[in-house]
């Protein structure tokens, strides 16, 4: 018997175990202790099992199924008259064994990781833990490891049509929230996107220990794949050989394949998994799940994983421990959870730092303080939902060489600051300097100084210069190092903004200089300094060639998914909650996706002490206070009546739509094409993007303050034609979302024919779901299914 491998006075031994069909009727077993080499072996009757092999198949796979009669089974199979593999377990020197098996195809479906040995599930025993690992036959690598944090790379997938929606937001969230404690550096790869994945890869000179890729996965006839996105938010297939291609030449320890079906094997075994398929392009390690799994079980499992190996628990050992957790916590899907590795199992992936100090990084968004209340005032990484496309582009403008940075703006409470917050985390390796409201030359100078440690920098940045002189030659020659590079936010902008006669937003005349003399400066000093800008409105900044290296990103409210998401974390929205159900729908409708709203009307609902019709009074007041806070009346009163009629008759709308279909219910309206972007300029209409082009909303917080047309019926027809022609007639990829808001117009318009046509899209639409049947309707992320069923 080979040594054991060791980490202190750890002990984790490996038993190699290989399944091989000799015909139809036999399997010969081979195991051995250690390396493979010196083996013993023995013929088994696959007769005894076959009805198990059919039953894996399908029983294993059901959501009940018998787990401890199949690992029974499958154990004493295993172990036979002559019980080597109980007397191994019982032999074992370590406080750990690795089952490391390998099988032909007709046992690859067959659930290893429920063995059971008559008392309990192997994985559940203490001394030794006993580990089943699906053992790939290529040589292993064991490399050193370092007393330091834990290195992990996180992407998830959410390609733009795919259901259902996955909130990976909040497998983000749990596993920094659960890991808190633990030295762990957590990256995140916004893009979804393998081209993109394999950029950030090559960026980072320190390796990552774990790479965590989260998302949907499938297998087809011929191959597994997991469901990226291309640079644009379209689904794309990744095979094994396109994510092996992104992470080529350093693949880390452990690759957590995050995806149901990604542990599975096709066509009954005869096509590998995508873990198995990954390991065969050189991956040393691959988790991955055998069957559609619950985000729930899929989060639980990460965090307690990664914490564990942050710990300095060997992988072996943090598996063990991680289904321990899974079966203690009652996640049904613990056994579904497989550990492919080529050769042997790597052991610990960083050492435990004992008592050396160390500190997490500060998360950005401790540095959005309200001034007055000190109370963080953007969301955290708990509660941060959506923004996918508006991060994907913003991260892009601000990586580009070209670019300045970038200016956000919409109605208040939408999230432009939860956002700069979140692309703040994005960007590794910047100083960052939030400034909140007014800006103005002293506070400038005062927030740079504190972040400058140079003598030479101080000396710069209290000179007598003109100020942009002064931050050109201090980013030029005062940085702490060569390699410095600062982010500015520049946060609720719109204190520095003032209406000028005609409505139209403008800079304050004392804050042009400060802004352009920033803005210059850092353009002049030919770095990539950054700034992003989050404001109520648009505006210009003065500086045609800074202007145009600003991109501008307008924020709407919440839709879709995503607001389904946002429901989930308030707890008088969420599936449990006590709140009546048409009060819950009132409070959504006077909301209208608006987080900050929402977050308010949470708090007045979360108030058992009040009766129902308190409380829509008080949300009532709610909204009018919030109209308020945002001065839209006083905004609205300053533009012109067209404007305030596009507005209005705007309201026909629940969904963004485009252009053409604004323009088709605003006929006769003059200089059409000047109000549109006038409100939007000043966030009064919402713009967002579907399918590469822009679509238009009016808030229906806005709606008590306009005039909403008599002619209904007439607006309705015309808007739901409009859409049909644009939407459903051209065959263009739309959403459950859109074929809902056609049907209801069409309703509202009285034109049966045409809703009739629009239901057929719909349940055309709803057998074309790749997983048609098999939807988890108790989600509330997939609830909206069943909107016309």
């Amino acid at each position: 018997m080979s040594s054991p491998k060791s980490l202190g006075t750890v002990i984790v031994q490996t038993l190699y175990i290989k399944l091989t069909d000799i015909d139809g009727d036999y399997a010969q077993l081979r195991y051995c202790w250690g390396q493979p080499g010196g083996y013993e072996s023995q013929d088994l009757d696959l007769g005894i099992i076959q009805d198990l092999i059919q039953q894996a198949r399908r029983d294993y796979y059901m959501p009940l199924p018998d787990l401890v009669g199949m690992g029974q089974r499958l154990f004493f199979w295993l172990d036979g008259d002559g019980r080597w593999l109980s007397r191994g377990i019982q032999g074992c020197r370590g406080s750990g064994l690795m089952l490391a098996i390998q099988t032909g195809q007709k046992l690859a479906h067959l659930p290893w990781e429920v063995l059971h040995d008559g008392q309990t599930f192997l994985v559940q025993r203490v001394n030794p833990v006993v580990v089943p690992m699906r053992w790939v036959d290529h040589p292993g690598e064991v490399g050193d490891t370092e007393a330091r944090p834990l290195r992990v790379l996180f992407m998830a997938t959410a390609p733009q049509g795919v259901t259902p929606a996955l909130d990976f937001e909040q497998e983000e969230g749990t596993i920094l929230r659960d890991t808190a404690d633990y030295p762990i550096t957590l990256r995140v790869e916004e893009s979804g996107c393998v081209a993109e994945l394999g950029k950030l890869w090559g960026r980072y000179r320190e390796p990552f220990d774990v790479f965590h890729l989260t998302g949907h996965a499938s297998i087809n006839q011929t191959e597994p794949y997991f469901i990226t996105e291309t640079e644009t938010g379209e689904p794309l297939q990744a095979k094994a050989a396109e994510i092996a291609e992104a992470l080529q030449f350093r693949f880390p320890p452990l690759v957590f394949l995050s995806g149901c079906r990604t542990g599975e094997a096709g066509n009954q075994g005869a096509i590998s998994s995508l873990a198995e398929a990954l390991i065969g392009y050189g991956a040393k390690a691959v988790l991955g799940w055998g069957r559609p799994v619950t985000d729930t079980g899929a989060t639980v499992a990460a965090a307690y994983l990664y914490g564990r190996l942050a710990a300095g628990f060997q992988v072996a050992e943090a598996l063990a421990s991680t289904y321990q957790q899974l079966l203690k916590d009652k996640i049904a899907d613990w056994h579904l959870l497989r550990l492919y590795s080529q050769g042997e199992c790597p052991g610990a992936l960083v050492e435990p730092l004992g008592d050396e100090p160390w500190c997490t990084p500060e998360p950005a968004y401790s540095q959005f303080l309200d001034p007055r209340t000190q109370l963080i005032r953007v969301a955290t990484a708990q509660e941060f939902v959506g923004r996918r496309r508006v991060l994907q582009r913003c991260l892009r403008m601000l990586r580009s060489a070209g670019n300045l940075g970038v200016l956000m703006y919409g109605l208040g409470g939408v999230g432009k600051s939860s956002v700069a917050a979140r692309l703040l985390e994005r960007l590794v390796g910047y100083d960052r300097i939030v400034v909140y409201r007014g800006l103005d030359e002293d506070k400038l100078v005062r927030l740079f100084s504190e972040q400058c440690t140079s003598e030479a920098g101080l000396e710069i940045l209290q000179g007598k210069l003109p100020l942009m002189q002064r931050l050109t030659k201090f980013f030029q020659a005062g940085l702490n190092q060569l390699q410095q590079r600062f982010v500015l936010v520049l946060d609720d902008f719109e204190a520095n903004l003032e209406m000028r006669g005609d409505g139209v937003a403008v800079l304050k005349p004392e804050v042009v200089d400060v802004l352009q003399a920033l803005l210059k400066g850092m353009v002049n000093s030919k770095l990539p300094h950054r700034v992003m800008i989050t404001s109520r409105h648009d505006f210009s900044l003065g500086d045609v060639m800074v202007n145009r290296r600003l991109h501008r990103e307008p924020l709407a409210g919440l839709q879709g998914a995503d607001l389904a998401k946002k429901y989930t974390r308030l707890a008088a929205f969420s599936r449990e909650s006590q709140v009546e159900a048409a009060i819950q729908e009132k409070a959504k409708q006077v909301a209208d996706g608006n987080p900050r709203l929402l977050e308010w009307l949470n708090q007045i609902l979360e108030n058992e002490q009040v009766d129902g019709e308190v409380i829509l009074q008080q949300m009532q007041g709610k909204a009018a206070e919030f109209r308020e806070s945002i001065l839209a009346e006083e905004l609205l009163k300053q533009q012109p009546s067209g404007v305030r009629q596009i507005l209005g008759i705007g309201l026909v709308y629940e969904l963004p739509v485009p252009y053409p279909a604004m323009e088709a219910v605003c006929q006769g309206i003059g200089n059409f094409d000047n109000g549109v972007q006038r409100a939007k300029s000043l966030g009064l209409l919402e713009v967002s993007e579907f399918q590469g082009e822009e679509s238009y909303r009016v808030s229906r917080i806005l709606a008590p303050l306009l005039e909403i047309p008599e002619e209904r019926e007439d607006l309705a027809k015309t808007a739901a034609q409009t859409l049909y022609d644009l939407w459903l007639d051209k065959n263009q990829s739309v959403t459950i979302f859109h074929l809902q808001e056609a049907h209801q117009l069409a309703l509202q318009s009285q034109d049966e024919s045409l809703a009739d046509e629009i239901y057929r899209k719909w349940i055309e639409y709803y057998q074309s779901l790749p997983n048609y049947g098999r939807l988890d309707f108790t989600n509330p992320l997939n609830s909206m299914y069943l909107d016309f069923i």
